[in-house]
């Protein structure tokens, strides 16, 4: 292939990456409020505010309690996030940790598209 036949190729590539991309984004956005909380989605929560309890020293209910099921390096900014925007309603609580775990899925999902641009 030519070098810019290439070029050309490569464009018109991270352009639908990113045109695919926007399109997961409006998507995601338009059915947030289609979803309701799912099984898991309470103690998720739990989970990041009993690390954060046993981080600051305030509790040592980690040392009873079964995280492994659960990856707080998720959990935990999504509780600082919750806390940052002081949201106290339940359903705006779950919708913004649904919007931020589709923004970290888009963001996985441009992540791994510009490593196999790459390679």
């Amino acid at each position: 292939m030519t070098s810019s036949l290439r070029a050309v190729a490569d464009k018109v590539a991270t352009r639908s990456a990113w045109l695919i991309c926007a399109l997961f984004l409006l998507v995601g956005v338009a059915v947030l409020d289609d979803y309701g909380v799912s099984i898991d989605d309470n103690k998720q929560r739990q989970t990041a505010q009993i690390v954060l309890d046993y981080v600051r020293g305030r509790s040592d209910a980690l040392r009873r309690y079964d995280y492994r099921m659960y990856g707080v390096a998720v959990e935990v900014p999504l509780l600082w996030a919750e806390r940052l925007l002081g949201l106290q309603d339940s359903r705006a609580i779950h919708l913004l940790r649904h919007l931020l775990t589709h923004l970290l899925f888009l963001a996985g999902g441009l992540g791994a598209a510009a490593l196999a641009f790459r390679l």
